[in-house]
């Protein structure tokens, strides 16, 4: 089979992809499609931006849509490139990697998946959302989602909320999980210790990976650590911010929320955290804590589940489904229980190991093998859906 796939998530510049969740998905669904000897890839890119040779497979093809005299990121420019790139496709199938990149109007051999309906939701949540330009990206996407055939999900969760938000037909969606890349394995005892050595953290930590975003409920987490240390938890545990946050607004409310708690001592941030390191930093972590409102999958605590850190997550989204019994869950809304879960793994080691192997176990059954494999079958579907008058 002949497939086309969207590549501008895969492009640095294109509405910040590359360095995000999707950018990642594109990366790694590409590459395991690419493994595959069942299919030819032609992949699809924006003229304007820099081709991401190292991240094509060596038996796709690449194609280049037309060049238009619009802003790169403004989506208006998909609903007329993407469909003119379609149309010269000679591909059984082309996939959009994500619906805010899909034109309004989708031809019936086109694939698109949805990660997420974070923005409608939780609406309430973002301060544009009354914004004429935030309605007219949703009304695009309700459209996109509504004429588009064959719709992939990243869960079962995105799926039902696909249908309860857009009334779109159970049959219509296909769920393919994510995978776990295989760096994010247990790292050695000494990788560990020159890590520690490096960001300073010598005492037991509870570690955070992620955005500052409302969404992320970060603010419960600093909460909820401040419940742990008046459950007992020894004053020397740290609580671990890893990311781009230390000049964001709210990464300073958080401090000074950790001050006024009086634990402003133990209340750190290591800053950005490489790839290279990320598994290791996971690996040394004491607790994983994840207290999100929602995800339309939710990698980061799987990632750290594979590399063995004991995890304690909320249950937003689809969260519950990704790391079913592997991890500790605990309510959103309420930081004195999300507090006395984190101090559960911290004070009862026979629960830390416990944890640390089911999540292990449980991260094994991710793969981007899978991933692909549950996408082909959506593609297979789709290409008999165009087949028909």
């Amino acid at each position: 089979m002949l497939v086309a796939i969207d590549g501008r998530p895969l492009q640095k510049g294109f509405r910040e992809h590359a360095g995000r969740g999707i950018g990642r998905y594109a990366c790694e669904l590409v590459r395991a499609l690419g493994r595959r000897p069942d299919l030819e890839l032609e992949l699809w890119f924006e003229p304007g931006l820099d081709l991401p040779h190292h991240l094509i497979p060596d038996r796709a093809s690449v194609r280049q849509y037309g060049r238009l005299n619009l802003p790169m990121r403004d989506r208006l420019t998909s609903n007329w490139t993407v469909p003119q790139g379609i149309r010269a496709s000679r591909a059984e199938v082309f996939h959009v990697l994500a619906h805010g990149d899909a034109p309004a109007r989708v031809p019936r051999n086109v694939v698109v998946t949805v990660h997420d309906l974070i923005l409608e939701v939780f609406e309430d949540l973002y301060p544009g959302a009354r914004s004429f330009k935030y309605r007219l990206a949703r009304m695009l996407e309700a459209s996109t989602l509504q004429s588009t055939r064959t719709i992939l999900a990243d869960s079962h969760s995105t799926r039902d909320d696909l249908v309860r938000l857009h009334r779109v037909a159970p049959a219509r969606v296909h769920v393919a999980h994510l995978g776990v890349d295989a760096a994010f394995r247990p790292a050695s005892a000494d990788d560990v210790a020159s890590l520690r050595a490096r960001f300073g953290l010598v005492d037991p930590f509870v570690l955070y990976v992620g955005g500052m975003d409302a969404r992320k409920n970060v603010t419960l987490l600093v909460e909820a650590f401040a419940h742990a240390r008046n459950a007992g938890l020894p004053g020397h545990v740290e609580l671990v911010f890893a990311g781009r946050i230390d000049d964001a607004l709210q990464f300073q409310t958080l401090r000074q929320r950790a001050e006024a708690l009086g634990f402003g001592d133990v209340f750190r941030s290591i800053g950005f955290v490489s790839d290279q390191d990320l598994p290791t930093l996971l690996s040394a972590a004491d607790v994983f804590a994840f207290p999100s409102l929602y995800e339309g999958f939710g990698l980061p605590p799987l990632e750290a589940m594979a590399c063995g850190a004991p995890v304690v997550s909320s249950p937003g989204g689809s969260l519950a489904e990704v790391v079913g019994d592997a991890a500790l869950l605990a309510p959103s809304d309420a930081a004195s229980t999300f507090g006395a879960a984190i101090a559960r793994v911290l004070m009862e080691p026979a629960l830390s190991v416990d944890l640390k192997q089911r999540g292990l176990a449980r991260a094994a059954t991710f793969t981007w093998d899978r991933c692909a494999e549950a996408t082909v079958s959506a593609y297979r579907a789709a290409a008999v859906l165009a087949s028909k008058p």
